[in-house]
């Protein structure tokens, strides 16, 4: 029996993308999280921690997805373009609430200007 939910999102072909929000998905939404918080309390390890859009540290002390500055997971490959990476944890980014809003289901150099907010290592 299905338990989990679907969000309709329109694919790059125009055509219909179902997500799906399982307990799976949800689980590795939090195991993510907890380990960007981990990566951030360390200072060898924050950079891991950072925002993948724009380089920024993210607000871990505030739940995620609840204010612009606070985490939430993005798919490298947006789930329109391939929804078999999903789940899938290599495809998976921090960022920013506001900054994976804004980069919606486009790649990130769509978006951001030539160097302006990148990472070094982008």
């Amino acid at each position: 029996m299905f338990r989990g939910f679907r969000v309709l999102a329109l694919g790059d072909g125009g055509g219909i993308v179902a997500r799906v929000n399982t307990r799976r998905m949800r689980q590795l939404r939090r195991v993510f999280f907890e380990e960007g918080r981990r990566f951030d309390a360390d200072p060898r390890t924050r950079d891991q921690s950072v925002c993948w859009l724009c380089g920024q540290r993210i607000d871990y002390d505030a739940a995620p997805g609840t204010s612009e500055d606070s985490h939430e997971l993005d798919h490298a490959v947006p789930v329109s373009e391939a929804p078999d990476l999903q789940e899938e944890p290599s495809n998976f980014r921090h960022a920013h609430r506001r900054g994976n809003a804004a980069r919606g289901n486009r790649a990130p150099s769509a978006r951001l200007s030539a160097g302006a907010g990148v990472a070094p290592w982008w």
